[in-house]
This record gives C-alpha cells, structure tokens and sequence, in this order.
C-alpha cells in the first residue's frame, strides 16, 4: 500500500488516543462461528446491538441454524421487520448457511478449528455471501484467529483518518490493519476503533453517505448458466444409460381396449419434399400415417436438374415468353376494337 509507513506513524497514535481517551473497553461477543457470520451479515452497516436485536428475531422463529438455512430469505425479512437492508441481508445468511451444507453436510464450521490461518482463509472464501468484514469477524470472534474487522463505519474513518490509504480496497486495508496491530491487541483495537466510529460516523453510514459492503453476488452469468444447462443434460444421458433394457418408450400412443398400449406407428426417416427450393412438411393423415409428398411432374419446357428435381425456365425462355404474351395481348386488343367498329360499318 501507499504510504505505508506514514500511516503506520498515524495508526499507532489514534490507538494510544482512543485506549487514553475510552479506556478499557468491553469486548464484542465471541463464540459460535455460525454466530459470528450470523452477526457479521446484519452488523455490517448497523450497530452491535442492533445486529444483536435482529439475530434474536431470527433465533426465535427457528429450532436450530438448519431450520434457519431452509428458510425463503423473504420470510426472513418479514421477521427482521425494518431492518436495513433486510432482503439483502436474509438472501445472504440463506446462501452462506446453504454454501456450507453443501460442503459439510450439516450447519457448522467445526472444521474450521483445526486450520491455519492461511487454510481458514481459502475455507471461508468458499463460502458464498460472505464479504471480507464478515470474514475477518469469524476468524478474530469464533476462532480467536489474529484479524480485524472492518465494517462501514469503521473502514470510512480509517480512510478518513489516513491509518489507511485512501482508495485502499476493504480487504487490502483490513491486511494492513493486521500487519501492524499485535494479535494480542487486537480485541481491544477493534472494539475501541468501533465504538469511536460509530460515535463520528453512525449517523453518516444511516444516511448511505459512505461506501456501502456488499457481499459478492450470485453468478447469474450466461456463461454460468449455460454450464449449469449442459451438467443437466449431462445428468439426463446418464439416466438413459441407467435405464433397464425392458423399459421403452412409447410416443404417440394410447391405451388399448385392455389397457395395453398400442404400438406407436414410426414416421419415416424423411418427411420432407423438396419442391424447387422451398422445403415442405409432411403432415400426418387422419389415421396417424405420415404422407409423405413427392415432386411435382416435370412440366413443359423445363429441363431437369441433375438431382431429379425441377428447373424453373431460363433468361431466354423467359423472355420468349414475354413476347409470346406481348403478342397475344395486342390480338387480343385488336380483335376487341374491331368488334366494336363493326356496328357502325353496318349502320351506315
């Protein structure tokens, strides 16, 4: 980062500032892992006791996290009631609670107690709907893992502070943050730093005037979707191949007198004429047989094509026939003057 060691000078100050000016401060809750991603969703751009307020109301609804991540996310954030960015927030606890199902087969993150650090990292950046403060939050709060979260507030007052750079991304700046707080420290930088920035930016962070955290959306791509399309149609081939040999298929068909079905009558393999070069359809009869068309006899004056289908008459048979027409019509009109000049000859 730029200017790294500026604001390393700066950062050490503001936390000898904040430990002289609020003294010991009270620890956040730590504990369940499942809880600190629970918390860490709705703290984000809320209060500590606000998130804990919601969590309450989502705890109360259900028996277990499990009965939790079966729930619709809307049905959710219809129990949070007014809750910033309830929806939001209910779509990602039903993905993250359903990313780790899937990859442990039950609600929790046990496994995670046994990791490294770098290993919890690559773990949780698994987890879909989880953003960088809220990872951070389950290593320090459920792992006692070295690390400092940073929500809105708190990341919109470093900037402001200069302890990081200005346009630093979130996870870059928590990196830092790290780097230079003790891993004994920690606790109490990241509980001083979030009383102190809420008291300074609470009201800024209500009124959306600070970059907001958000958590990586679903990939909607059409590159995505035409993968998931064709594992289906993958999935559908091997059903095929799984089927027993008496099993057939029967297309077409209906129930007999004696419940059996009837043998379905197979169309031919090709139900199409080609007339000139337009292509044509063959259309079942009334009885369920396909009519197959054929090609037209060849007319007059037309040569056949090589393939056996018809030619259309030439540039120069057209224009014989044009004049051919031509000739006919002025007969024609002659024939039609003379008939009405004829009367008049008699008359007089």
């Amino acid at each position: 980062m730029r200017g790294a060691t500026e604001c390393a000078k700066r950062l050490k100050l503001l936390f000898g500032s904040l430990r002289s000016r609020l003294g010991k401060p009270g620890h956040l809750p730590s504990g369940d892992p499942i809880m600190q991603l629970l918390l860490g969703i709705l703290s984000r751009d809320t209060p500590e006791s606000k998130a804990s307020e919601g969590l309450d109301r989502l705890r109360a609804t259900v028996v277990d996290y499990n009965e939790l991540r079966v729930i619709p996310p809307i049905e959710l954030a219809g129990t949070l009631g007014d809750f910033p960015d309830a929806r939001l927030k209910c779509e990602d606890i039903s993905r993250s609670l359903n990313a780790i199902f899937a990859l442990e087969h039950v609600v929790s993150l046990e496994p995670l107690g046994g990791m490294s650090r770098k290993e919890a990292q690559t773990y949780l950046g698994k987890i879909d709907g989880l953003e960088a403060y809220t990872r951070a939050r389950i290593r320090l709060l459920g792992m006692r893992q070295h690390a400092i979260p940073l929500d809105e507030a708190m990341w919109a007052l470093a900037r402001r502070e200069k302890i990081v750079a200005a346009k630093c991304a979130l996870d870059e700046a928590q990196q830092f943050l790290e780097r230079y707080i003790a891993e004994q420290d920690a606790l109490d930088f990241v509980a001083l730093f979030k009383k102190h920035a809420w008291n300074e930016l609470g009201s800024a962070v209500r009124k959306g005037q600070v970059e907001r955290i958000r958590s990586v959306p679903p990939d909607r791509s059409t590159r995505n979707m035409l993968q998931m399309v064709s594992l289906g149609a993958a999935l559908d081939g091997v059903d095929d191949l799984l089927r027993e040999p008496g099993e057939l298929d029967v297309v077409g068909s209906g129930a007999g007198i004696e419940g059996h079905a009837e043998p379905s009558v197979a169309a031919p393999e090709s139900n199409a004429a080609v007339v000139g070069s337009h292509t044509r359809d063959a259309r079942p009869s009334r009885r369920g047989t396909a009519q197959v068309q054929t090609a037209p006899p060849k007319m007059r004056g037309q040569p056949a094509r090589a393939g056996g289908a018809a030619r259309g008459p030439g540039p120069r048979q057209r224009s014989a026939a044009q004049r051919a027409h031509k000739a006919d019509a002025h007969r024609k009109k002659g024939a039609r003057r003379t008939r009405k000049t004829a009367p008049r000859a008699r008359a007089r």
